[in-house]
């Protein structure tokens, strides 16, 4: 059954991602049931939705990190099926950001960024820490290379993992809800680098609760409910004027 307002699959000669008929199942649970989804080269896409409706999951499969049960994931002309070379080409071009920050505590913070450019890239070490220091500087947090992640607050480890993931060159950008575990007074320093980021054209799918960073920076906003998307539509008439009685509530909920 086609989503409300869904793109249509067929259209995505231009997609960098393209998401079709997606089943994910966790034992007896359907996380995800018939999604299809396209993501255009330099768009920025905001996934919301109540917990457990299956963003996460959704982001999650994109990257191969949850390997799906039905349909097909194409990042960048590459299927993600079984070939390791494959997920592997794939998450090279796929940066990601979870909640929780996920730097190694024993390196420093431009260690931290240097270490999969050098491993996988194949830099040399001069190369990456150029190339680091320059991604440091880009989201304002070169002053702390040196120190290591437990020095740092939440936002500053967060704004580091950023440009951890920049430092691969991806080609696409993924955030899993970035600012959920900040205190409030940490959150507009990561906003407003994700902010640059998307004004530099770099695309992006991010599952966010972050109402005004999605009625600045995105081109679309997808909303999901128990595993499927509802709704789809640009932010002013998402946020405005909502055609799904499930979205409805929804906002109801979280815009005051």
């Amino acid at each position: 059954m086609r989503q409300e307002g869904a793109v249509n699959p067929s259209n995505h000669s231009s997609a960098i991602v393209v998401v079709e008929n997606l089943v994910k199942r966790f034992g007896g649970f359907t996380a995800l049931n018939d999604v299809h989804l396209t993501v255009a080269k330099g768009e920025k896409i905001v996934l919301c939705g109540p917990s457990g409706s299956g963003k996460s999951t959704l982001i999650r499969c994109i990257n191969h990190i949850e390997k799906h049960d039905g349909g097909r994931i194409v990042v960048d002309g590459v299927e993600l099926v079984n070939r390791m070379a494959d997920i592997n080409s794939v998450r090279c071009e796929v940066g990601m950001v979870f909640q929780s920050f996920n730097l190694f505590p024993h390196l420093s913070v431009v260690e931290n960024c240097m270490l999969a450019p050098m491993k996988v890239r194949g830099l040399s070490r001069p190369e990456a820490h150029e190339r680091a220091m320059g991604l440091l500087r880009k989201v304002r947090i070169h002053g702390q290379a040196d120190k290591y992640p437990a020095q740092l607050s939440g936002g500053q480890q967060q704004r580091v993992a950023i440009a951890r993931a920049l430092c691969m060159q991806p080609k696409i950008m993924l955030f899993d809800e970035p600012t959920s575990a900040l205190d409030p007074e940490m959150v507009k320093e990561v906003l407003d680098t994700m902010v640059q980021l998307a004004g530099e054209g770099m695309t992006m799918v991010c599952v966010t609760h972050e109402i005004g960073f999605a009625r600045e920076v995105a081109d679309r906003v997808v909303f999901m409910d128990q595993g499927s998307i509802v709704e789809e539509g640009e932010p002013a008439s998402f946020f405005s004027s909502p055609r799904t009685e499930r979205a409805k509530g929804f906002l109801n909920q979280i815009i005051h």
